[in-house]
């Protein structure tokens, strides 16, 4: 039986080529031009992926992006566009105790929704990147009300003591965002906890995310933990 990627893959290369694919490129380029001259939507994919930022690749991704909330051929050349690292997401999720299609699913589901309201206005560069983090974020947030951070609990065990009949997770989750709502926890800082220690997330690509060394963001990382330890005594 074909993976959901394998389906996704297998439909895309007819629909790529499809006359009615070809006439929304068409309609595309006469509106901008910077979408004209592709053979079809296979070319415009194979464009992006070869071409580096802030190249011309931005601008084909920004007109694709506008698109995408109303028109689905535009909010799927975007999804392929940026097939290969929802792969890569879909296995990070693999080792957090979701099945292989029980992750194609929610990271493809998420990242379609990503795309169809993705917020061009605000965010017109770096737009494949951008989809593929939100996308991370996205499935990491959903991930955390199912599993319990053991490195976390031990911290925040004690004050939360008399709460235990709760969902743990939810506990937690309540907890981060007492934390951060009473400014307590910087909102970045309760997003590196959330991500790298309840979502395995690993550090070397959070690292990579926000360009800095990964022992440095360990360290940062464990004054985040401090802070949250110190949060939760003050509102529990």
């Amino acid at each position: 039986m074909r993976t959901l990627f394998e389906q996704l893959a297998g439909e895309w290369s007819k629909l790529a080529r499809s006359a009615a694919a070809l006439a929304a490129l068409q309609t595309w380029a006469q509106d901008d031009v910077v979408l004209a001259g592709f053979q079809d939507l296979h070319d415009v994919v194979r464009f992006v992926q070869r071409s580096g930022p802030g190249s011309r690749a931005d601008d084909v991704l920004a007109c694709l992006a506008a698109r995408a909330p109303s028109d689905p051929f535009a909010a799927r050349t975007l999804l392929h566009v940026v097939f290969n690292g929802l792969l890569r997401i879909t296995s990070d999720l693999r080792t957090a105790a979701c099945s292989d299609e029980e992750a194609a699913s929610v990271v493809i589901a998420e990242a379609y929704a990503r795309i169809r309201t993705y917020p061009i206005e605000r965010r017109a560069r770096s737009i494949a990147a951008n989809i593929l983090l939100d996308t991370r974020q996205g499935v990491s947030r959903a991930l955390c009300r199912r599993r319990v951070p053991e490195v976390l609990t031990a911290d925040i065990g004690r004050h939360a003591a008399d709460t235990v009949a709760r969902s743990a997770m939810d506990e937690l989750l309540d907890l981060v965002d007492e934390a951060v709502r009473t400014k307590k926890l910087r909102v970045d800082d309760a997003r590196l906890i959330v991500l790298s220690r309840v979502a395995d997330v690993s550090t070397e690509y959070l690292a990579a995310v926000r360009a800095c060394a990964p022992q440095s963001l360990r360290r940062h990382r464990q004054r985040a933990e401090a802070v949250l330890a110190a949060a939760v005594g003050y509102v529990a």
